[in-house]
């Protein structure tokens, strides 16, 4: 059987042994390995995938406008942006002005600041479908997070909104708002980057991984265990996405590590690795200050790459290439920095 959201492949042993110590029923399980709900460790525990804030905001949206044409909504089904489908409560409703509202479940990644929290829309008709960011949405005031001055919400998170509201009514303005968020915000690493005022509307897959320091170790070690060839290791979802895009490179040899590559790569026995990661992300891994290599002043890596983009891009790349070829040196992997447009700032190959 096969994990939605992973790709990855559980043995019908493996469903079983997780059957046994688990005490849940074949059926049950089954339902929620289809449903990208739970993944499976190689000892045959079980993690709880969550929802991710986008995935949150679009069965708010789509409740709200289920309420502004006379329905009354217990529970939601919206189509995640990888096509599974995900059913949440609604949990409070205002029938007189048309507002719905989905809890953040972060299943079992425990780390998660946005767990617990309410996700609300607000519907009210309009010509044509339309959407907007309402009180709790963080807003981008830094350059190299996306435009500055409006607020975060992803473009693809936007469309799969939109894409789950049309199945209710074409014509609809959305407001999306968070209770709290800018508190919330507040006590985050979000205001330090660039992001102010609320929270951020995210989310590749609609689902939150179950990144546990200990938890996701074991995820690892089962995701990389059946790669024995070539394997990637990618920070996130964009890195991935870039990878598979730009250099044609499977996606099913593909895992994603988040902050655990280094240990994904040492775990690995694949014959040839290969890590894809970001800027920021290179720097982490390497436990590099990018302030300290240039002289002026910049709030992120981002912010110094899209400044270096346009100024001085020799720089910049050669910067990202001989961090590149440091971790590929460390880690003994080939190594690919895209930027957020998914240029290649850097990469090194072993020898």
């Amino acid at each position: 059987m096969i994990d939605p959201v992973s790709g990855k492949e559980y043995p019908e042993e493996l469903i079983k042994t997780a059957v046994k110590i688990n005490g849940i029923s074949y059926n049950a399980l089954v339902k929620e390995i289809k449903r990208g709900r739970v993944v499976l460790l190689e000892d045959g525990k079980i993690l709880k995938r969550g929802y991710t804030t986008g995935t949150c905001a679009a069965a708010a949206a789509k409740a709200a406008a289920l309420r502004l044409v006379g329905r009354e909504v217990k529970k939601i089904e919206v189509t995640t942006p990888i096509g599974v489908k995900a059913e949440m409560e609604v949990e409070s409703e205002e029938e007189a002005s048309c507002v719905a509202c989905v809890r953040v479940d972060s299943g079992d990644y425990k780390g998660d600041t946005f767990n617990g929290m309410l996700i609300c829309a607000r519907a009210r008709r309009f010509p044509v479908f339309s959407i907007r960011a309402g009180k709790g949405i963080g807003i981008i005031k830094k350059a190299g997070l996306g435009k500055v001055g409006m607020p975060d919400i992803y473009p693809h998170i936007l469309k799969n909104i939109e894409a789950n509201v049309k199945e209710v009514l074409p014509g609809v303005e959305i407001e999306i708002f968070v209770p709290g968020g800018e508190e919330i915000a507040k006590n985050t690493v979000l205001p330090s980057v660039g992001i102010e005022g609320g929270i951020p509307i995210f989310g590749a897959t609609g689902f939150v991984e179950p990144y546990t320091d200990g938890g996701y170790k074991h995820v690892i070690d089962f995701l990389v265990k059946d790669i024995k060839d070539v394997i990637g290791v990618s920070t996130g979802a964009a890195s991935k996405r870039f990878a598979i895009e730009k250099l044609n490179f499977p996606a099913d040899e593909i895992i994603i590590a988040g902050n655990f590559v280094l240990y994904a790569i040492e775990q690995s026995k694949a014959e040839k690795k290969v890590i894809f990661t970001m800027p920021a992300k290179i720097c982490d891994m390497l436990g590099i200050d990018a302030h300290e290599h240039f002289d002026f002043e910049f709030s992120s890596v981002g912010e110094l790459v899209e400044r270096l983009k346009r100024t001085d891009y020799e720089r910049l790349k050669a910067f990202f290439g001989n961090l590149a070829e440091e971790l590929s040196r460390k880690t003994d992997a080939d190594v690919y920095v895209f930027d957020n447009s998914g240029d290649i700032l850097g990469v090194f190959f072993i020898s």
